[in-house]
């Protein structure tokens, strides 16, 4: 039996194919780092989650998503990066696995049956030369969003998902489960 010892976030980042300019931060055969933070929000603050056992409205997890893709484009904007457009397509398949990941329990780049984003993302019919993903996993926080932000840009991978000036399109899709756990993962590419 596991129990609640508090706060808990936990970050993948993967580039299948690294941008132009930089040189692979992960290697093709998608080995990642995985960190684990503790985190609060701006006040110091930290949630005891949801609790309920009904399922999170579209609206939670569209402003989820918002807040998300706003935070990602103030640290671009902040080293003077271009905004990342926003891709509906990357949102159904960044959100279907958010969703996936929360429903069958696991918190991984590749899929129980050995799937990769990269074949998520060409499965939906989407064309890249460049493909990255971060993934964060964030409980017991008042605000989930910025727990996941502070855990990527701290760590090398994700901030360079971030930040790398090749990609041009990102989605961020997020999930919520039944005990308030929040998923998140983001998608960026080059076409």
């Amino acid at each position: 039996m596991r129990r609640f010892l508090g706060p808990s976030l936990c970050t993948l980042a993967l580039v299948l194919a690294p941008p132009v300019s930089q040189s692979a931060a992960v290697d093709a055969g998608g080995a990642a780092s995985v960190i684990s933070l503790k985190a609060r929000d701006d006040a110091g603050r930290r949630a005891e989650g949801r609790g309920s056992s009904s399922e999170p409205s579209l609206a939670e997890i569209e402003a989820l998503e918002q807040e998300c893709l706003e935070q990602v484009a103030i640290q671009r904007k902040a080293r003077g990066l271009p905004k990342l457009a926003y891709s509906e397509e990357l949102l159904n398949v960044a959100r279907a696995y958010s969703r996936r990941m929360a429903e069958e329990k696991f918190f991984s780049h590749v899929d129980p049956e050995g799937r990769t984003v990269q074949q998520r993302v060409r499965e939906a019919g989407i064309r890249w030369t460049a493909l990255g993903e971060n993934l964060a996993l964030s409980t017991g926080y008042v605000n989930p969003v910025a727990a996941a932000l502070n855990g990527w840009m701290g760590s090398p991978g994700h901030r360079r998902n971030i930040l790398a000036p090749d990609y041009q399109r990102t989605a961020v899709g997020a999930w919520i489960d039944l005990k308030g756990a929040v998923y998140f993962t983001e998608i960026f590419i080059k076409e």
